[in-house]
């Protein structure tokens, strides 16, 4: 089954954009809820890496743009963001769509690339539009680690990494589970779904291929043990 599809207007057909709302929607709310409980992580690009993911890079960076712009309307610090939201997106599309979550090991390296691409991102904008503090609870324990004596770009790194790691885990790993339970028939709507469908259909027929390998190496072992116990007679 082969359902690839080239270009930005293949990436946003129907499907793909009643499911940006949808996205922007799951953003908002765990932005919302990261703030409202004071936690030193995120969670407002779980909906731009999910859409990133089956429906491509142009639809993830445009989810994770759309989505800063809304939560700043709340969150005026939000805004800057839009710019490394939209990186994210773009880039976890990309890393779909050659095949850099189909399994958790490739899972693992991929995050790791856009961890620390939260870190560097991260860092430039409270630089550049916040002058290296935007009074999130990220920014208090950098402050936290200045008071103790930690030279500022030590604890910008550090602090920043602290928040990152948990906060990019969450927001991958959880698409990568939704992505694990959808239907192929499904997938199949999105630009992206034919790399994970494809994948479940090698990773099957790996799966038969090995039980079939076992199954001939136990009939072989029973055969060897009729002969001797034949010889035994």
């Amino acid at each position: 089954m082969n359902n690839e599809r080239k270009g930005i207007k293949a990436d946003f057909n129907l499907i793909t954009i009643l499911t940006i709302p949808i996205a922007i929607a799951i953003n908002y709310v765990g932005s919302t809820l990261a703030g409202t409980l004071h936690l030193p992580i995120y969670l407002d690009s779980i909906g731009t890496f999910l859409i990133a993911l089956i429906a491509g890079p142009w639809v993830g960076g445009l989810t994770g743009a759309l989505s800063n712009i809304m939560v700043s309307l709340t969150h005026p610090i939000a805004m800057p963001y839009a710019i490394v939201s939209c990186i994210f997106g773009i880039t976890a599309g990309f890393m779909a769509r050659k095949g850099m979550f189909i399994n958790m090991k490739r899972f693992i390296l991929s995050g790791a690339l856009v961890v620390l691409m939260g870190v560097l991102g991260t860092i430039f904008v409270v630089l550049t539009f916040f002058g290296g503090f935007d009074g999130s609870t990220n920014s208090m324990i950098v402050a936290a680690m200045r008071t103790m004596g930690v030279p500022f770009w030590l604890a910008l790194v550090i602090g920043n990494f602290i928040s990152e790691i948990p906060d990019k885990f969450i927001a991958l790993l959880v698409p990568y589970l939704v992505i694990k339970g959808m239907s192929d028939r499904y997938l199949y709507k999105f630009s992206n779904g034919h790399i994970f469908i494809e994948a479940r259909k090698k990773a099957k027929e790996k799966k038969t291929g090995e039980k079939k390998e076992e199954k001939k190496a136990e009939e072989k072992k029973a055969e060897e043990k009729k002969i001797e116990e034949r010889k035994a007679e």
